[in-house]
C-alpha cells in the first residue's frame, strides 16, 4: 500500500442523544478530499456515555455504540466496517447491581505510518448507537467519540480498492 501522510494529527470528535429503545445513528464528515485520493488513517478512538441509569427494580440498562466506515447500524468489532465499539450495562437484581463493559480496540497506535486502527476512505463516517432500559421510559443518555489520525494521499491502486471496498460492504 502506498500511502503519503498529509496532514499532522487531527481529533474528530463527536457525540450522539440516545433515545430509551431506539437506535440511531450520526454521519460525521472528514476532511477529505477524494479528487486528491486523501485517506483518513485512524490511529486511536476513544469512547465514553453519560451513566447509565441503575435500575429500581430487576432489570437492565444497556448502551451500545460503534463507529463504521459506512454502517449506519451498531457493529462488532469482528465487522470490518467497525473502527471501534463500545458495550456498557447495568443489571439489577433484589440484592445488587453489576456492571459491565467492553471496549474495543483496548489499545492504541502509536501514529506511524506502519500502525493504524483503520483506514478510512469515503468522505465520512458514522456513529450508530442503541440505549435500552427494561423498564423503559428512562432519561436520553449520550455517547461521545474522539477519533484521531491523520489524512494520506492514497496511490490511485491502493484508493480505488479501499473505496469500493467500503462501499460493498
Amino acid at each position: 500500500m502506498g500511502f503519503k501522510r498529509t496532514s499532522e494529527p487531527l481529533n474528530i470528535g463527536t457525540a450522539l442523544d440516545l433515545v430509551d429503545g431506539t437506535a440511531a445513528s450520526k454521519s460525521v464528515t472528514l476532511p477529505l478530499s477524494s479528487l486528491d485520493r486523501e485517506v483518513f488513517i485512524v490511529t486511536d478512538i476513544q469512547m465514553d456515555n453519560e451513566a447509565l441509569p441503575v435500575p429500581a427494580a430487576p432489570g437492565t440498562s444497556i448502551l451500545l455504540a460503534s463507529v463504521n466506515k459506512t454502517s449506519e447500524n451498531v457493529l462488532g468489532i469482528d465487522s470490518p466496517n467497525c473502527i471501534g465499539n463500545i458495550r456498557r450495562d447495568v443489571e439489577a437484581t433484589a440484592t445488587a447491581a453489576v456492571f459491565q463493559e467492553s471496549f474495543h480496540p483496548q489499545e492504541s497506535s502509536t501514529g506511524q505510518p506502519a500502525d493504524y486502527l483503520g483506514i478510512v476512505a469515503t468522505p465520512n463516517m458514522v456513529l450508530a448507537g442503541s440505549f435500552t432500559t427494561s423498564a423503559g421510559g428512562a432519561a436520553n443518555r449520550k455517547v461521545y467519540v474522539r477519533v484521531t489520525g491523520y489524512r494520506a494521499k492514497a496511490d490511485a491502486d491502493t484508493y480505488a480498492a479501499l473505496v469500493t471496498e467500503e462501499i460493498n460492504q
